[in-house]
């Protein structure tokens, strides 16, 4: 018996079945593109979440630390308030002091109470100063921010603070400005022109009939997403080196130095603690380690 093996017939591809596996492999690998794309969207919706919860977070935290500013502003008035009504009694203990001492002869007598007037008077003068603290941080002054021609507000500050302060020919103020300042920059104009005052009045009180420059400069920081963060700089000296000493420790330095620093050294802290608010600092320049000045940094980049 023969057996006749049937042979296959031979396939013939015309162009449409070359254009149907095109297809399907086109298919394929839009079905494998749409696969990574839901993996991808759903990567997305996790960070998505992730941000959302982490900004629900921040909010939070913000939140809080208003409240947390607000109740600290109402602890330093009533402080202020406190120190307001110590000062009464105190005052009329120095104004009892000085009546009686004009009406006794005995000097033995007019020394001791003189003693105690100068106590009681130094007293009410660390009532003031503690009063003065609190008030300015309570109220959180000179706070406002407004864009400014940068060399035009300093040219202007400094002639006006040396107008206010009556400084004598003896004293020497120099505004030194480099140019890598920016033309134009939002400022916390009031805070600048307070802390500027202020630390001119620290150096006269602590080296008088010294000369003082200001020199007004940036400073690279750091870049962070890809934006460059500068600050403002603003160097207070004094041409000569002040008496006083200072380490790393502001605590130390002012219980140390309270005799030498303008209101007992309140006068600093609040100037620091206005800078803090803005989102600058205060750094103590020193020579060796004597104080020669101060240094301020202010950010320019937002």
């Amino acid at each position: 018996m023969v057996t006749i093996d049937k042979k296959a017939k031979p396939k013939i591809y015309t162009e449409s079945d070359h254009i149907l596996n095109d297809l399907k492999e086109e298919l394929a690998g839009l079905k494998s593109r749409m696969n990574l794309i839901e993996e991808e969207q759903e990567k997305n919706r996790n960070l998505l979440d992730q941000l959302s919860f982490q900004e629900d977070l921040t909010n939070e935290l913000i939140a809080s630390q208003h409240v947390e500013i607000e109740t600290n502003r109402e602890n330093y008035k009533v402080i202020a308030n406190v120190m307001q009504n110590l000062r009464s009694p105190v005052s009329n203990v120095v104004e009892n002091l000085a009546g009686i001492i004009s009406e006794i002869d005995d000097k033995e007598a007019q020394d001791t109470l003189k003693e105690c007037m100068n106590t009681a008077s130094n007293v009410l003068n660390s009532f003031i100063e503690v009063e003065e603290f609190c008030m300015d941080i309570g109220e959180g002054f000179g706070m406002s921010q407004q864009s400014v021609n940068t060399k035009a507000f300093f040219k202007e500050t400094v002639s006006t603070i040396q107008k206010e302060l009556n400084l004598s020919t003896a004293l020497s103020l120099r505004l030194l400005m480099d140019k890598t300042i920016p033309e134009n920059s939002p400022l916390h104009t009031e805070a600048i022109r307070q802390c500027l005052e202020s630390l001119l009045k620290e150096l006269i009180y602590s080296k008088p009939n010294t000369g003082i420059s200001i020199r007004i400069g940036s400073e690279k920081n750091e870049i962070k997403y890809g934006i460059e963060i500068s600050d403002l700089t603003i160097l207070v000296e004094a041409d000569q080196p002040t008496d006083i000493t200072w380490n790393e420790s502001w605590v130390e330095s002012i219980q140390k130095n309270q005799k030498n620093l303008l209101n007992s050294g309140f006068n600093l802290l609040r100037i620091r603690d206005s800078l803090k608010k803005s989102g600058g600092q205060l750094e103590i320049s020193k020579r060796t380690d004597k104080i020669v000045g101060f240094k301020i940094y202010l950010p320019l980049t937002y």
